[in-house]
């Protein structure tokens, strides 16, 4: 783009539609944005006015959409102004307009956002919300997560009872076909087989170190529901850590996700090296450990002390693996010098759904 078309581009983005320029794609989704929060700015002030308001819409959705538009810094004075200009608070804090509102994750991220200045008349309806997503999220995710790791079959023993969920039916019918019974149409099996319940009787401990920088509640809620199912798995013992600039551990509460992100306090910095030392002090077996990392990488701290974290982890025999952040529509984002260090120093670093986790988790311990 040549730098005349990138100068007009950015004067229509200011200007709204006193400017002639045409946007498409993704500036017309920011140009919609800005029109709906700025509309009324500059009306008729020396002529110029920013186009002819249409109402805002739910503040939900424009927060949604703001942060699908924008990057991170971006969003923030956009969130900020709407609400301490033009009243989206006090529209998204309604006792009445909360109630109306469909549960849902990008709803969840609002709240969030604004736990700080939500009043206490309302903490039963925005708990009632989290516990509603976090409800919803489990049911979709409880089955992928759980099921790596209840791959094995082993034959039933009549000395111990194996519970009806765990019945191997496909192995269960093909191996026991020879015993089918042609005048009776039945087949009458010698043995049943089952999916076994965990895949080792060892349990290794398994940390969750969380970014809860403010770029990272998409994952953070996320992280946080796999922890309360992880936590039911006996082979596992979990723990969960958040941190921005300080480090908060919240496995006392693994499971118990609503408490979880009711005490989120998202930040403006992040400090990954801090939380990699802390959980680097927190571990006692350190070759039956796996430490998960959750971040954009987007060091605020020292990345002398993250990688001089991640090779004293490495040097002891813990397994780590860095995941990336991820937003709403599931593409990656993090920085690439920090990540590109890291994989020269052989950490795994990927980008990936719950459900994948828990496969290279079950691989891991096997």
């Amino acid at each position: 783009m040549s730098t005349h078309n990138e100068l007009s581009r950015r004067w229509r983005l200011i200007l709204g539609n006193a400017h002639p320029q045409q946007l498409s794609g993704e500036d017309a989704t920011r140009d919609e944005c800005l029109e709906t929060l700025y509309v009324n700015e500059y009306h008729d002030r020396n002529g110029l006015s920013g186009g002819t308001a249409s109402g805002m819409p739910k503040p939900v959705t424009w927060l949604n959409q703001v942060r699908k538009a924008f990057p991170v810094p971006a969003a923030d004075i956009l969130q900020k102004d709407g609400v301490d200009r033009y009243g989206i608070q006090e529209l998204l804090l309604d006792k009445d307009m909360l109630a109306s509102l469909k549960p849902d994750i990008g709803l969840l991220q609002t709240i969030l956002s604004f736990r700080s200045q939500i009043p206490p008349a309302l903490e039963n309806e925005i708990e009632a919300i989290v516990k509603q997503v976090c409800a919803d999220l489990e049911a979709v995710l409880a089955q992928p997560v759980q099921s790596p790791f209840a791959r094995q079959r082993t034959p039933f023993r009549s000395s111990r009872k194996m519970p009806f969920a765990l019945t191997d039916w496909r192995s269960s019918l093909m191996r026991n076909l020879k015993h089918y019974q042609p005048d009776e149409q039945v087949i009458l099996p010698e043995r049943m087989y089952f999916y076994q319940s965990q895949v080792s009787q060892v349990c290794w401990d398994i940390h969750l170190v969380v970014d809860q920088s403010g770029s990272m509640l998409n994952n953070l809620i996320h992280a946080t529901v796999i922890a309360a199912i992880f936590c039911r798995l006996s082979v596992l013992n979990v723990r969960l850590v958040l941190f921005d600039t300080r480090v908060v551990d919240m496995s006392d509460f693994i499971d118990d996700p609503v408490r979880n992100l009711l005490s989120v306090q998202l930040g403006g910095g992040t400090d990954i090296g801090k939380a990699m030392q802390y959980t680097r002090e927190q571990i006692t077996q350190p070759h039956r450990s796996i430490v998960v990392l959750i971040s954009d990488f987007y060091e605020g701290g020292s990345p002398a002390n993250l990688y001089q974290q991640v090779a004293k982890m490495q040097e002891a025999g813990v397994t780590l693996l860095g995941l990336t952040a991820m937003d709403t529509i599931g593409a990656p984002s993090y920085d690439h010098q920090i990540i590109d260090r890291l994989l020269k120093m052989d950490m795994p670093i990927a980008s990936m759904t719950p459900e994948h986790l828990s496969q290279w988790v079950a691989d891991v311990i096997r």
